[in-house]
């Protein structure tokens, strides 16, 4: 699949909105680690301004926890309606319900 189900425009940041200008966009894989090309496969990916967005800012992906389940909560979300998955089918797939 590789395309987004969770972001139309990847000219915008998911978090904030705004275009890259100066922070480049990064693609951030919503379940990283062992999850992360089952997240390419499934479109559980979306774009975040490297520095602020994604990896360094307060509010980043990467640096705040509740960031990071919000938007884990909304792809498991997203996922479960396009694909028609229950809790347990999304379980099986990605190893834990954040719902």
């Amino acid at each position: 699949m590789g395309k987004s189900i969770l972001q139309d425009n990847d000219k915008r940041c998911y978090l904030c909105g705004r275009y890259a200008c100066g922070d480049p966009l990064d693609k951030h894989h919503v379940f990283g680690g062992a999850f992360r090309k089952k997240s390419e496969q499934y479109g559980l990916t979306v774009h975040l301004h490297h520095f602020e967005c994604h990896i360094f800012g307060d509010e980043s992906a990467h640096k705040n926890h509740s960031v990071d389940l919000e938007i884990k909560e909304k792809a498991q979300r997203v996922a479960m309606d396009y694909y028609g998955w229950t809790e347990d089918e999304f379980r099986g797939i990605f190893g834990k319900n954040y719902l």
